[in-house]
């Protein structure tokens, strides 16, 4: 599976390999998005990390998986309004 840009700025899709093409370049935060078991693996840039919404997210995620998650940071939040979110605040809309 390739990659599929939501934004060129705001978040990107990643296959489930480990390309190189894949790996998270500096400036971004890999998180896995979703509800239930299917979660995408979604890039965002660190300069939304403190937007009120992302750091509401980051909350409820904490809530809900606690702050010693392993691996990558999981949002319990459907995918397709997380992207369309990230790109409105990357818009700065």
């Amino acid at each position: 599976m390739a990659k599929k840009a939501c934004s060129p700025s705001a978040c990107v899709r990643l296959s489930s390999d480990d390309s190189e093409e894949d790996r998270v370049r500096k400036g971004q935060i890999p998180v896995l998005v979703g509800k239930e078991e299917v979660m995408e693996r979604l890039l965002i840039p660190t300069k939304l990390i403190k937007h009120p919404f992302i750091v509401a997210l980051l909350e409820m995620s904490a809530h809900e998986f606690g702050y010693e998650q392993q691996g990558t940071l999981k949002i319990p939040y459907d995918a397709e309004c997380f992207k369309r979110m990230i790109k409105m605040i990357s818009k700065g809309k």
